[in-house]
């Protein structure tokens, strides 16, 4: 089955329907439910996404956005290795150092992000949402 790690851009797009690209985000989290993809996300995705749909929304809506997550996605956690990774193998970015060396570690096929110039890795390919629902229903 394909593993996806799931950036934080991808959430909200689905929970604010920000388009063009609500429509590939929905699908996405339509799969995941349905168990055709699994999709993994970071309790760092989870509060970074908490915080942004708080300040855009409100904090009742982030809640249920959470617990929504929480039954969707296979939560992984962020280890020290991450963290050291993330300092010692600097790209650009630290936070999505430490999303590339959670998705690296927990073998991920793809990662899927908005902001794909900003992740590098040979471990696993690195799509926008309408690239990977492209791919991965083509396979």
């Amino acid at each position: 089955m394909i593993k996806a790690y799931i950036d934080c851009n991808i959430l909200l797009d689905w929970l604010l329907e920000r388009e063009p690209f609500s429509s590939y985000s929905a699908k996405i989290v339509e799969l995941t439910e349905n168990k055709k993809i699994i999709s993994l996300v970071s309790p760092l995705t989870l509060a970074n996404s908490y915080y942004i749909i708080t300040k855009e929304i409100n904090k009742k809506i982030a809640d249920e956005f959470i617990r929504d997550c929480l039954r969707i996605f296979s939560v992984i956690g962020i280890t020290l290795k991450n963290v050291e990774e993330a300092v010692f193998n600097r790209y650009k970015d630290f936070e999505d150092d430490i999303h590339s060396s959670i998705a690296a570690e927990n073998n991920v096929d793809y990662l899927v992000t908005r902001n794909k110039k900003d992740f590098k890795s040979e471990k696993f390919k690195v799509l926008d949402a309408e690239e990977f629902l492209k791919k991965i229903l083509i396979e």
